[in-house]
């Protein structure tokens, strides 16, 4: 059977599912990480699948006097320095990989094929940065060209390791259409996949979700994404929300997540959205709950108790949340945009512009004021995900895909 290494900054991220998957499958697999969790010098074997894994890290952090458009770059170099150490214990171990997956722009891959020259390199390309950038609102004033000179410079560590890739790996089709023609043409489109049984079918022993202070009756609006940003359209939903509790004296609220920023700008410390966002509305505090992160089992019955769930993207990468939330067959308000539109069937959700104030509000007050048909919505949603977005219809086909490259057949570009 073949031999694969992913390298990833995180665990288990993007990879853990389906390096498992292939370790399950005889695949002799390496996975690489910078996760702090595991030891440098020496392999740790994964009990339930038996996938092995190994830590790495740079030697240093960026010098202070780099060009800052060239941080990310040279961070990059230094994460694939660290990479290549590692990888070099591993080839003295006997360790030869056939194929090298790496999340491209964190720079853990760059230098594989310096140490496995005959491997062949999947950079998985998660988003391109373009000028103006499709995710964020236009810019105006005379720093518009710094920040158009940083951007370009923001996909050298994707190039870095495109002048060795064999193949490109892009999770949707949203993502591959903001590569440049000549890169979109060489990408392969594979989503990463949800564990949609999980989400259809709990273990017997995993309880409802409950909470103090919300009433096992009472209807209940979810939104649950890893920080609090305006990436994410939460300014805009929480000013809704107010709306909404304004209009109904008996629906609830369940926030999951972080109150920090992960994509975009962020604010000045001691600030943050959540706290700007509940100074500047009225809100019923005793109507309002937020859990911060929750373990995954408690995160699968919330979806499942939520009467209308709640997710919001500008045009960027989306969230497995939202594959998430259509697997549990969650009644669904989305935000009108691009990667949504590509995940979720016209008839699956209600979409809504997030940007236009009310519409959020009006968008759950209707899937709450007809249950029945928001349940059938839900339904439609989970059968989509089901059919399309399952780890078990995508890693077959993720596993075709790596087969194919070690071989050197059929991909796009050839």
């Amino acid at each position: 059977m073949p031999s694969v290494l992913f390298a990833h900054e995180n665990f288990p991220a993007q990879f853990g599912g389906i390096a498992g998957y292939l370790a399950t499958r005889g695949w002799n697999v390496v996975f690489a990480t910078a996760a702090e969790a595991f030891p440098r010098d020496r392999l740790v074997r994964l009990a339930e699948t038996g996938l092995r894994v190994m830590g790495y890290a740079r030697h240093r952090d960026v010098a202070p006097d780099t060009h800052r458009y060239l941080h990310g770059t040279e961070r990059a170099v230094l994460n694939g320095q660290g990479l290549a150490r590692a990888a070099i214990r591993l080839r003295r171990q006997g360790f030869k990989p056939d194929l090298v997956v790496a999340h491209s722009g964190w720079g853990s891959g760059s230098f594989a094929r310096v140490v496995w020259p005959e491997a062949r390199f999947v950079p998985y390309l998660e988003w391109w940065y373009n000028y103006p950038p499709v995710d964020m609102e236009a810019e105006t004033g005379e720093a518009v060209e710094d920040r158009h000179a940083a951007t370009l410079c923001r996909n050298l560590p994707f190039l870095l390791d495109l002048q060795a890739a064999d193949a490109i790996l892009v999770p949707t089709e949203f993502q591959r259409d903001q590569l440049p023609d000549w890169l979109a043409a060489r990408a392969t489109v594979l989503h990463d996949g949800v564990d949609v049984e999980a989400l259809i079918h709990p273990p017997a022993d995993e309880p409802p979700f409950t909470l103090d202070g919300l009433p096992e009756a009472a209807p209940l609006v979810t939104y649950a994404t890893r920080g609090m940003e305006p990436m994410r359209g939460f300014p805009g939903f929480m000013a809704d929300l107010a709306r909404l509790q304004a209009g109904d004296e008996k629906v609830h609220a369940v926030i999951a997540g972080e109150d920090k920023v992960h994509y975009g700008r962020r604010l000045p410390e001691g600030d943050s959205w959540k706290t700007r966002a509940l100074a500047a509305h009225d809100f019923d505090r005793g109507r309002l709950h937020f859990t911060g992160l929750l373990s995954p089992g408690r995160y699968r019955a919330l979806l499942r108790r939520s009467d209308a769930h709640v997710y919001l993207t500008r045009p960027f990468v989306p969230s497995w949340s939202l594959l998430d939330a259509m697997a549990a067959g969650c009644p669904l308000v989305v935000s009108d945009t691009a990667p949504v539109r590509e995940l979720v069937p016209p008839d699956a959700a209600r979409f809504v512009d997030f940007e236009t104030p009310g519409e959020i509000a009006r968008g759950i007050a209707a899937i709450l004021a007809g249950p029945a048909a928001a349940r059938t919505m839900g339904g439609r949603a989970r059968d989509h995900a089901a059919k399309h977005y399952a780890q078990s219809v995508l890693y077959p086909r993720r596993e075709a895909f790596f087969r194919a490259v070690i071989e050197g057949r059929g991909l796009p570009g050839q």
